[in-house]
């Protein structure tokens, strides 16, 4: 990198670059990302400059902040926009419980991590459900096997969504937030599976959907029906404890709920003439 160019002037050019896509999204080489900064070691201070630079300007990676900078230098990064971003946030916002900044004690994570699961519905009610209590979606917020009419090619279909939190008890799409889809521990997720997750939250309009088999959890946030979406998260049930914070900080209810309410808002003013 030129003497005469700073982080942020690199940054500016990937997102101008990025934003002359219709994908909203480029996908670079490790040695060619770094490689417009001039970085030669990826210090700890360098990739965190990097990163918050990235962000100011809402560009999200597909790895998590843990992963960022020790990828191998042929590996692929891709930068998405997204606007408006998601914030993470720990604090609550809508009254008491309904967003708890704390994190379950060791005995919690070590009592998830000892579960033995045989089904998709043991998936569902004994670490899916344990789970989300524990990022304040409270019992009304929950609809297990959710109807969802839907169309396949020109045909109106319905369909059941394993799980999907609400903003309460009223199920309509205004207050949908998260589309979960779960798998047994003996089924890898693949394709079709993140495919059937992101369909549910095209047509319910939830702004993240997550896939999981228990032993694998991925997370997503959606970005509508042309422009792909981005993984944000992806680690194994071992390593909850370790992603807790940034998993939390993006998908506890009151953060999606407020993240839900920007988009309504940045919809409405596209809208206007």
């Amino acid at each position: 990198m030129p003497k005469n160019r700073t982080t942020s002037d690199v940054v500016d050019e990937i997102y101008q670059a990025i934003l002359a896509t219709p994908k909203r999204q480029r996908r670079l080489l490790s040695k060619t990302f770094w490689g417009k900064f001039g970085v030669e070691r990826r210090t700890k201070e360098r990739v965190a400059e990097v990163r918050e630079a990235l962000k100011q300007r809402n560009l999200v990676l597909d790895l998590d902040e843990s992963e960022f900078g020790t990828e191998a230098k042929n590996e692929w990064i891709v930068l998405s926009l997204l606007d408006p971003a998601p914030q993470q946030t720990t604090e609550p916002k809508r009254g008491p419980d309904r967003s708890r900044a704390t994190t379950p004690p060791d005995s919690w994570f070590r009592m998830l991590q000892a579960r033995k699961f045989e089904s998709e519905r043991e998936v569902e009610f004994y670490f899916i459900v344990p789970l989300l209590e524990q990022m304040g979606y409270e019992e009304d917020d929950f609809s297990i096997g959710h109807p969802v009419q839907m169309y396949e090619g020109v045909n109106k279909v319905n369909k059941e969504a394993d799980l999907v939190l609400f903003d309460g008890a009223e199920r309509s799409k205004e207050n949908a937030l998260l589309v979960v889809e779960a798998k047994k521990p003996t089924t890898r997720i693949r394709e079709d599976a993140i495919g059937q997750a992101r369909g549910y939250a095209l047509w319910l309009v939830t702004p993240y959907y997550i896939v999981t088999n228990a032993d694998e959890i991925q997370v997503y946030v959606f970005r509508g029906p042309i422009q792909p979406d981005v993984r944000l998260m992806e680690f194994k049930r071992d390593e909850l404890r370790e992603h807790w914070e940034t998993l939390y900080g993006h998908i506890n209810k009151a953060a999606v709920v407020d993240y839900k309410d920007r988009l309504k808002k940045a919809l409405a003013e596209s809208m206007q003439p």
